[in-house]
């Protein structure tokens, strides 16, 4: 009887001198994504997307990107007809922009959406952690919650209404759905839905990009497919005038 009255207390007593359970951390989330998926998709992807540009709520232009990838870290983008020579690579985290098939800008940035989007399933976790640092998310911050009714994993900051880039992650499936790249009072936010699996790869098929609360750009992806293998020129300046796929 005495046992028994004093179990409660006994057990709470514990409770005090018991490990905590570590801290949960981006380096843990993305070690989570890496682990589920590794090996299992296909490192060269090609598509087509409509992408609907928006100046107002009002005001929008449609356009055909065709966009080809080989992972880990390289994208390169044909805005509309592949003979005009306008688009963009993305390579060595940087973002090069054509126009008429000439170089007009290089720019040292890391595309955080490519990254957790495909390359964190394809390279070492060390290294998606230190190019999201290099994007300002923080990765000794992240909690688990529930956020849109899924139970999901928030790296970058310690509660969602703290403004700084962050990025939001499904636990069940470990893939992306949110990424937030806050610099000053401007926010930018990609949400990331319509996941579809397509010859055993699960892409992500309707983006939509918004700033600070207004909607500027949705994609939607379509004729997808998965070659064996792509030109490794198609991801180069000297390669973009006569890249095709």
């Amino acid at each position: 009887m005495l046992l028994h009255l004093l179990l409660p207390f006994l057990l709470s007593f514990a409770s005090l001198f018991a490990p905590n359970a570590p801290a949960l951390t981006g380096q843990e989330v993305l070690r989570k994504m890496h682990a589920k998926y590794q090996g299992k998709f296909n490192p060269y992807f090609t598509f087509d997307q409509k992408a609907i540009i928006y100046k107002s709520a009002q005001d929008s232009t449609e356009q055909v990107w065709h966009e080809a990838l080989a992972l880990p870290g390289r994208l390169v983008i044909k805005f509309e007809d592949f003979e005009k020579g306008n688009g963009a690579i993305y390579a060595q985290d940087s973002q090069f922009v054509f126009k008429d098939n000439t170089l007009q800008t290089r720019t040292r940035r890391v595309h955080e959406v490519l990254v957790l989007g495909f390359d964190v399933y394809h390279q070492p976790v060390d290294r998606s952690a230190a190019q999201l640092q290099e994007a300002g998310i923080d990765l000794s911050k992240a909690f688990a919650t529930v956020w849109q009714s899924r139970k999901v994993y928030v790296v970058g900051v310690n509660s969602l209404e703290e403004k700084a880039s962050h990025f939001i992650i499904d636990q069940e499936k470990l893939w992306v759905l949110q990424t937030v790249r806050q610099t000053g009072d401007r926010r930018n936010v990609v949400d990331l839905k319509g996941y579809q699996n397509v010859k055993g790869n699960w892409v992500a098929t309707d983006l939509t990009f918004s700033l600070n609360g207004k909607t500027t750009m949705h994609e939607v992806y379509y004729n997808i497919k998965f070659p064996k293998t792509l030109p490794a020129n198609l991801f180069t300046v000297a390669g973009f005038k006569a890249a095709r796929w």
